[in-house]
């Protein structure tokens, strides 16, 4: 594509619009005396024009270019003679390897017009700032491709070490299958946002799948938009029924849903469901999904039709241990098929723990990881304890026994309730009992009889009406002093900016009262946590509190208590129903219970848990992705970047203070902003700053905001040509100079993640006039510190002079720049080969120990391995922008 130094204009001859490049590939149909007519076939618009003044651009390929026909089918020109002011190209066609010639009136209509050779030659040009910023754009996008933690720098949580190390290990596998089954208040909710973020962002996984107990949906989906910037689509009932006359498969409509357990007992919904395409399955509160019932059947279907799987339970044992093996037989039914053998196994990996211990003290971690390999569910179950990672809050237990006959149980109780919020004006309580009867007794109780404001929660209750309700108790201004709970109040919401818990009865399971607990008894709550248990002397609840008293269910997270409760219920059973009085048998079972506590939790010391623990959180490996969070964040790079960004795309930022400030469209908007509403929004690049003011978005590089802007500039034409002076004595003036920046990535399938090997790499090539290679000699920076502005008037004129050499000097950085890019390629194949290498070499040990590795594990590594190493033999360059720069000395 070039221009002539002198206009013939001869019919049949092709031409780009310098105005409407946007119209394709023009045709010179007629020259009649001064004017000019010319078809656009690409939009079947014609044009008309004076030659003296017409804005056309010549376009005219060269050897070694690839051209189209009309027809569709490429060629690489070899040849171009000009007969009579026509190109005639000459070359070989791309599908039969055929001699081809062919007039200039045959090639397609369809040309890049946002290509930047294209862009310059009809002198279309951006401002040297947006060329800066486009140039900033690529080397931000290849550090992020690069880092080691991308996808674990947004998350709108603190960083806590252990949260890291289950999401890095497991996010990155092929396939994950684990059970994340962390003590209640450890954050499994986060450890299960990262890894879907990081899977998500690194292109592992692109359609998932959460399923979530109903009361808990909407939290879900405000919590993976307010914490990851993830938006998720609810598919309920109402949900399906509207979408099924548009969609034979009523799940293919969206690429990440949230599902409600419920949905599941329908044969119609499940089935489509599994056969959805989904690539990775988020199961929340699995232990509530019994074993042998039709409803585990269903999610057992689920989790065979779906590859990657990730079940969430603070309690795995919850059901026993048959329960907890039914679990790990959904993630891999052939390694867990004999549960009998699955106790022996767990019984024999005691005697491993003091050598762990040893290990793990010394820091040993090579010798530790191969002792830990022999652990039959390390690779498949994550599973922390509040010991181990510590941090959280003391626990003090308030028992207030009370007097009172039957029919009065409810009034003497609410009455000492409503002392108890006297006392404590300036606090905030929350209260749990079992029914939502008695919630709305006692709000109608605080609230008729003696004006305390109460909001209610409970299962009759609509999501947006429990939101509210929790949104009103939190407010610190107008808020109110109690939130009055039904035992959904213990399911999946967390209240740690509270710190009294008042139990007005007690759960009859001991995990359920853990669960009660775990509400305020969390990582991040700064109070101890003060718990009221009011009870009436001689009732069922007074019996519970001593049993549970006796176990240490009120002191610390209690680990044991389903153990417990499977050995004692039925003993217990009759002095709750009021069938058996008799004291002294009360005071055996205690006994009995404190005794078997302290042998339950011995043993958990000992054994296996521990083991579990020492594979769920290595500190030292934990300590380096924190390291590397800290380098790969770049705070201050972000905000300069995304500031030119919002300035040079029509976005005002106005600061309301050093950390955060407004962000809102105009009217000179040039594109649109994923998540940004029509008043805009308030945004801060400051991680705490985001945790103390959960109303503002967390801007990262992994943000959708920020990944928005990366590859607007590294896709799209903003910034691509660009023109500029520079004033230098030493040089004759009009020497000019061309830079050119090309891109190189592969193309592969998205999960195979290419660009940890080889991200989009950016090559620089500079060259004079005489077409002489000066990239080594001048520094990219130093170049572009002495250039300036040029307006767009000037910048056509230097234009329409240089574009015949323009082309000749793109054709000629070719050669160079394929020679920069064979230096990358050889350095990602080493790296390839010496990381796939360890890595299978790695796997293959571990299967020797661990039959929990599966095969296909491996299968697809090596299969990872061959496609990565063919997709470095075909790399795609690509000429990404153009910068021209003329020597105007002053």
């Amino acid at each position: 594509m070039s221009e002539d130094s002198v206009h013939t204009y001869v019919a049949g001859q092709r031409w780009l619009s310098e105005t409407e490049l946007e119209q394709g590939l023009g045709l010179l149909t007629q020259v009649e005396g001064r004017m000019l007519t010319v078809l656009f076939p690409a939009t079947g618009e014609i044009r008309h024009y004076a030659s003296q003044q017409a804005p056309l651009a010549r376009y005219r390929l060269l050897p070694d270019d690839r051209g189209q026909h009309a027809d569709g089918w490429f060629f690489r020109v070899t040849e171009v003679e000009n007969r009579g002011g026509i190109l005639h190209y000459i070359g070989q066609r791309e599908d039969t390897q055929e001699t081809t010639s062919l007039p200039e009136a045959q090639l397609a209509a369809q040309v890049a017009t946002q290509h930047p050779l294209t862009r310059i030659l009809a002198g279309k040009t951006d401002r040297l700032d947006m060329y800066r910023l486009r140039q900033q754009a690529q080397r931000h996008l290849q550090r992020w491709q690069q880092s080691s933690v991308a996808g674990l720098l947004g998350a709108r949580a603190q960083l806590l070490p252990h949260q890291l190390y289950i999401a890095h290990t497991v996010a990155d596998r092929y396939q994950p299958r684990v059970l994340l089954a962390d003590e209640v208040g450890l954050g499994k909710t986060i450890e299960a946002g990262l890894i879907l973020q990081r899977r998500l962002l690194s292109g592992r996984s692109q359609r998932v799948a959460i399923i979530v107990p109903d009361s808990l949906c909407h939290q879900w989906l405000i919590e993976l938009k307010r914490r990851f910037a993830l938006a998720f689509s609810l598919f309920d009932q109402e949900r399906c029924e509207q979408t099924v006359e548009e969609h034979d498969n009523v799940f293919s409509a969206e690429q990440l849903v949230v599902v409600p357990q419920s949905l599941l007992q329908s044969e119609r919904w499940q089935t489509q469901l599994a056969a959805a395409d989904f690539d990775l399955l988020i199961v929340d509160e699995a232990h509530r999904i019994a074993p042998k019932t039709a409803h585990f059947a269903q999610l057992q279907q689920l989790c065979t039709a779906i590859p990657s799987v990730l079940l969430l339970t603070a309690t795995p044992e919850q059901a026993g241990l048959d329960g907890h093996f039914a679990r790990l037989q959904l993630l891999d039914p052939d390694r867990f098929h004999s549960l009998e053998q699955f106790i022996a196994e767990q019984q024999s990996y005691q005697q491993l723990t003091p050598l762990a211990e040893v290990l793990a003290r010394v820091g040993a971690d090579k010798l530790l990881d191969r002792l830990l390999d022999h652990y039959g569910t390390g690779r498949l179950m994550f599973r922390n304890s509040r010991a181990h990672v510590g941090g959280f809050p003391e626990r003090q237990c308030h028992p207030v026994a009370l007097d009172a006959d039957d029919g009065e149980a409810f009034a003497t109780k609410a009455s000492w309730l409503k002392q108890l919020l006297s006392a404590h004006k300036a606090e905030k309580f929350i209260l749990i009992c079992h029914s939502s009867a008695q919630v709305q007794e006692l709000y109608d109780f605080l609230r008729i009889q003696h004006g305390i404001h109460a909001a209610v929660f409970h299962e009759g209750m609509s999501l947006l009406e429990r939101d509210r309700a929790a949104e009103f108790f939190a407010s610190p201004e107008d808020g109110c002093p109690i939130l009055l709970c039904s035992e959904i109040g213990s399911e999946g919401r967390n209240f740690q900016f509270a710190h009294h818990l008042v139990l007005f009865d007690l759960p009859t399971h001991p995990d359920l009262l853990e669960q009660r607990i775990g509400r305020l008894d969390r990582l991040g709550q700064a109070e101890t946590v003060q718990i009221h248990v009011p009870y009436l002397t001689d009732s069922r609840d007074a019996y519970l509190y001593q049993w549970y008293e006796a176990m240490q269910a009120f002191r610390a997270p209690n680990a044991v208590g389903a153990m417990l409760y499977d050995e004692f219920h039925e003993q217990l059973q009759a002095f709750l129903t009021g069938d058996y009085h008799d004291e002294l048998g009360f005071a055996e079972v205690l006994d009995a219970t404190a005794e078997r506590a302290e042998q339950l939790r011995e043993q958990i010391k000992q054994g296996r848990d521990r083991l579990q623990e020492l594979n769920a959180y290595r500190p030292q490996q934990a300590d380096a992705i924190l390291a590397a969070i800290a380098a790969d964040e770049r705070q201050q790079q972000l905000t300069e970047f995304m500031h030119d960004f919002w300035n040079r795309f029509g976005l005002d930022y106005d600061e309301f203070n050093a950390e955060s400030g407004w962000l809102r469209p105009t009217e000179h908007m040039r594109i649109q902003l994923p998540g940004l509403p029509d008043d805009g929004l308030t945004v801060t690049f400051s991680r705490d700053y985001a945790l103390a003011n959960e109303q503002v978005e967390f801007l990262s590089w992994d943000h959708p905001q920020v990944q928005h802007a990366l590859e607007l500039l590294s896709t799209d034409s903003f910034g691509s040509t660009s023109v500029a002076l520079i004033q230098n004595r030493a040089l004759p003036a009009g020497a000019w100079f061309i830079e050119l920046s090309y891109t190189s990535q592969l193309t592969t399938a998205p999960e195979l993640v290419a660009h940890e090997f080889y991200p989009q790499q950016a090559i620089r090539i500079l060259l004079d006039s005489q077409g002489r290679d000066l990239t080594a000699r001048v520094q990219a920076a130093a170049f572009d510190k002495q250039l300036q502005f040029v307006d767009k008037k000037q910048a056509r004129a230097l234009l329409q002079q240089l574009r015949q050499n323009i082309q000749q000097h793109i054709h000629t950085a070719w050669q160079p720049a394929e020679a920069q890019q064979q230096v990358l390629l050889d350095q990602a194949e080493q790296l390839l080969e010496q990381r796939m290498a360890s890595a299978q070499q790695r796997m293959r040990e571990l299967k020797q120990r661990n039959p929990a590795v599966r095969q296909s594990e491996i299968d697809a590594l090596q299969a990872r391995h061959q496609q990565l190493r063919a997709a470095l033999a075909k790399p795609m360059l690509q000429l990404d922008s153009v910068r021209i720069v003329v020597n105007s000395p002053a």
